[in-house]
């Protein structure tokens, strides 16, 4: 199996197992976590900040990329405000 996957390639990999395997029991039990999937072993790792999740998917997997989005939420991450 070819380890290296397109950067669009990891992203719908992860997001598929995301959404089939683990968003349900994971909204149950970790909401506002954050897990780095890396798709290929198709493992993940929970963190309570991206860093925590990321830091643990290169430490199993340090030659592969992994994917990381927010337990219960659109996106990993918010960036700016909801200004006028």
């Amino acid at each position: 199996m070819n380890l290296q996957l397109s950067d669009n390639e990891i992203e719908q990999q992860a997001t598929d197992f995301y959404e089939q395997e683990l968003r349900a029991s994971l909204e149950v039990a970790h909401p506002n976590a954050f897990v780095a999937i890396e798709p290929v072993s198709r493992t993940f790792y929970l963190g309570t900040t991206l860093s925590e999740a990321g830091r643990k998917a290169r430490k199993a997997f340090p030659d592969r990329m992994s994917f990381a989005v927010r337990v219960g939420h659109a996106a990993a991450i918010h960036i700016g405000g909801f200004g006028k």
